[in-house]
């Protein structure tokens, strides 16, 4: 075994216990929102979770942000600070796992009282002020309001999550002053979109 498949073998170890307690604190819930989104992919990165697949990341990612939404804030906290011990390759993403950085920071305000706003590495930073990412965050386009307006309804709760991933993974850095200033009205919107997904998938 080489030393990255011993770091990937590692990494499962490490994050095995803290999805068994999303199952245990998940498993009895019968709605299929959440099966699908939490308890079903729980179940496989328990089985294989390499930080160098991007079908594992981005299932971990996402499994993230829905405990989030379904306020498992701790097991969601949890999974940030452990995905912080990896070094996630860009070439393999689904998607923007940079994003984990300001769930992180959010969480970590609302529930601790802490402000993790130094979290983000240094090597990343380059990447956070790249042109096509801060072409992708202006407002209100991040708000997705016309792809939510005019897409059909399957594609309605993609562009909820797409919308959330970058209000919350890049606004909650404090890193973009556009954002910073309207950030009233995107806490609006994260409210919202988060009210919205947890009501139409918990049904």
């Amino acid at each position: 075994m080489n030393k990255l498949q011993q770091e990937i073998k590692d990494f499962h170890e490490l994050i095995k216990p803290v999805l068994n307690k999303v199952l245990e604190q998940c498993n009895k819930e019968t709605a299929s929102g959440i099966y699908n989104n939490v308890i079903k992919p729980c179940k496989r990165l328990i089985q294989k979770c390499s930080f160098k697949s991007s079908v594992d990341t981005g299932r971990l990612f996402s499994l993230t942000y829905w405990l989030y939404i379904y306020e498992h804030k701790q097991l969601a906290l949890e999974i940030c600070e452990l995905m912080r011990s990896v070094n996630f390759d860009f070439d393999y993403r689904i998607l923007d796992i940079s994003n984990i950085y300001g769930l992180e920071i959010r969480i970590a305000r609302e529930l601790l009282g802490e402000n993790r706003k130094d979290i983000i590495p240094s090597a990343s930073l380059d990447y956070f002020f790249s042109k096509r990412i801060k072409k992708e965050l202006r407002y209100p386009q991040i708000l997705r309001a016309e792809e939510l307006t005019n897409c059909d309804d399957k594609l309605f709760e993609f562009y909820l999550l797409s919308a959330l991933y970058d209000m919350i993974g890049k606004g909650e850095t404090g890193l973009y002053t556009e954002l910073n200033k309207n950030r009233n009205e995107i806490e609006q919107a994260i409210i919202e979109y988060i009210d919205f997904l947890r009501a139409k998938t918990t049904v």
